[in-house]
């Protein structure tokens, strides 16, 4: 028998048909059975990767942000009532403006603005605050315009702070000079003074500082040449205000120096104002100009530390809400200037919708005992808190007291 013969009688005894071997349908669905489970199970683990991804790097983003909107009102808190060099008396100021004894029944809480002068810039009123309890709590005076109802965030608190504002220029005693009613500094070595006609400027030397209205042209302040005149307008420069010009050259008046005097504000708004489906930001109003500073901040709830021992006035004795002081101050007892500190807690927004579906949010700010009213929506949220110190409350005694 020749091979080939051979091979066929094996093939028969053996049963093997190799034109017909290969997989049979049973071994192929269940191949494509587990391969769509591998493929799907692949795709929901990347799925769940890249959504936790979003997360993670959203909560960053917003840990980031909170960081960025605490550092801005950290600065300006510190240097809360920072009047330069001055040795604790009550603050001179020829200007006929708003007075404590004006505002609430006592309580002055009139914020700065082009027209309505703060609080006569006095001692005890550089920190200011407004609590949400339905609406504003002190009610804000007819001069707080820049922010209303409409058009900031409902639940949120806002703090506002007074005093020095941005670059300190050194003076020397030649560089003041008396002019009219009032001074004139001549600065001209000093180039690009960041300072406008009818704002405010704080003159300063160890013996008093004084507030007044810049009467200057924006050419001339330009140029580095700075008046201080006498007007008769509710919110001008009072007039004979020259027998003050002393305090400011000669005898002890020791370092002297110039900056501008401001109210600072923060308080959250919709970017766009009024759009409810708008990005919520931190704004800061300075003198009745607001600003975008930091993105994706919903809420902030604040509480004031107060101190009643004069010996220990960098500790707070109790913590409570900008209502709670308005409603126990008096026109001879201001809570306001017992304030030492300030807890500070702020509920993030993210930017976009991150969830699919709407999720139930409920945020809470043990740092200030306040929760949020529950949310419904697609947005992811966090919390972020930080505690204050004002730095110009927390050495010696208050104004009028001995330790």
């Amino acid at each position: 028998m020749n091979m080939i013969s051979k091979n066929k009688v094996y093939a028969k005894k053996s049963g093997v048909n190799k034109a017909q071997s290969g997989f049979t349908i049973l071994e192929i669905l269940v191949a494509l059975v587990l391969g769509v489970a591998i493929l799907t199970a692949a795709i929901s683990m990347q799925m769940q990767h890249r959504k936790g991804f979003k997360l993670s790097n959203n909560k960053l983003q917003m840990q980031t942000n909170a960081k960025f909107a605490i550092e801005f009102i950290n600065q300006s808190l510190r240097s809360t009532g920072n009047m330069g060099c001055r040795n604790g008396k009550e603050l001179s100021n020829g200007a006929v403006r708003k007075v404590a004894e004006e505002c609430n029944g006592g309580v002055c809480i009139a914020l700065n603005n082009p027209e309505v002068a703060y609080a006569d810039f006095r001692t005890g009123f550089e920190l200011l605050g407004y609590e949400y309890a339905g609406g504003l709590v002190p009610s804000p005076p007819t001069a707080f315009t820049f922010v209303s109802n409409s058009e900031y965030n409902a639940d949120s608190d806002i703090i506002t702070v007074a005093g020095g504002y941005g670059e300190v220029y050194p003076l020397s005693e030649d560089e003041i000079k008396p002019v009219d009613d009032g001074f004139q500094l001549d600065i001209s070595n000093i180039k690009q003074i960041r300072l406008k006609q009818s704002q405010y400027g704080l003159l300063s030397s160890c013996k008093g500082a004084y507030f007044f209205k810049v009467t200057s042209p924006n050419g001339s302040i330009d140029a580095g040449v700075i008046k201080w005149e006498g007007g008769s307008a509710g919110d001008d420069n009072a007039t004979g205000q020259v027998d003050k010009f002393a305090d400011l050259v000669g005898g002890i008046g020791g370092a002297r120096e110039f900056r501008r005097a401001a109210v600072t504000s923060y308080f959250v708004g919709m970017n766009p104002l009024n759009d409810p489906q708008g990005v919520p930001y931190l704004y800061q109003d300075v003198d009745g100009q607001s600003k975008r500073l930091v993105k994706g901040v919903e809420e902030i709830q604040i509480l004031y530390g107060l101190s009643f021992d004069p010996k220990r006035r960098n500790i707070a004795d109790r913590y409570v809400t900008a209502d709670v002081i308005a409603a126990e101050t008096t026109a001879t007892n201001n809570l306001w200037a017992q304030v030492v500190s300030v807890r500070i807690g702020l509920i993030m927004r993210s930017e976009k919708e991150v969830y699919s579906t709407d999720q139930t949010q409920t945020m809470t700010l043990e740092c200030v005992n306040y929760t949020q009213a529950v949310k419904t929506d697609k947005y992811s949220r966090s919390t972020y808190c930080a505690e204050v110190s004002i730095r110009n409350r927390l050495i010696g005694a208050r104004v009028g007291e001995k330790v």
